[in-house]
């Protein structure tokens, strides 16, 4: 995939959550995801060459922190998010779609809350704005998706739909990109008020 045209992507989450269960704590849990992003990027990077002669598909990896909002920042820290991108389509494309998938956990604050995980899936435009020559491009995303909350306690977990909002930078110089989304979960707290979070993620496309 040549890096100015490789742009619009799916993302598919695939983090493997079994190995985030177990003894480990919740901060070990972002390290150990953190150590597998890395990892995973030194491994494939060398690929990147072979994707940039593909204008329509590619896969990659991305991660990052993940921002709670509202009535989900009063008793969560901070978290942290990782997933699997497909992506689908070229820069001097007007608009593209993508399915995003996303799985994030944050730490409780306090001693009567508990860690959480939010999964989900999205389906979404994308829409290049701007761009600086043949190198940077800023672009929009927003859509539509299912998501679903789990606490490890048996009978806490919901699902339902959500909203989710945008903007990107596409990096054609490592076929990567950084982005910031606004996800809104609702009805996903117990006092059925909207789970409310912002992943900023930095990704690679191979």
């Amino acid at each position: 995939m040549h890096g100015s045209n490789a742009f619009l992507f799916w993302q598919f989450t695939a983090t493997g959550r079994r190995a985030f269960r177990g003894g480990l704590t919740f901060s070990g849990r972002m390290k150990l995801s953190v150590a597998v992003f890395v990892l995973v990027g030194a491994v494939a990077l060398p690929c990147v060459a072979r994707a940039q002669v593909n204008d329509q598909f590619a896969w990659g990896v991305n991660a990052g922190a993940v921002i709670p909002a509202n009535y989900l920042a009063k008793d969560h820290n901070t978290g942290a998010g990782a997933g699997l991108t497909l992506a689908f389509g070229g820069v001097g494309q007007l608009l593209g779609i993508r399915i995003d998938g996303l799985y994030n956990w944050f730490g409780a604050k306090t001693d009567t809350a508990r860690d959480m995980r939010i999964l989900g899936g999205t389906v979404n435009g994308v829409l290049p704005v701007f761009g600086f020559g043949e190198s940077n491009k800023l672009y929009l995303t927003a859509g539509v998706g299912g998501y679903g909350i789990r606490t490890g306690i048996k009978g806490e977990g919901k699902s339902d739909f959500g909203l989710n909002g945008g903007l990107g930078l596409w990096l054609p110089f490592i076929n990567g990109f950084v982005e910031a989304r606004y996800h809104h979960f609702y009805r996903a707290l117990p006092n059925k008020k909207p789970a409310v979070f912002v992943p900023v993620t930095f990704g690679v496309l191979f």
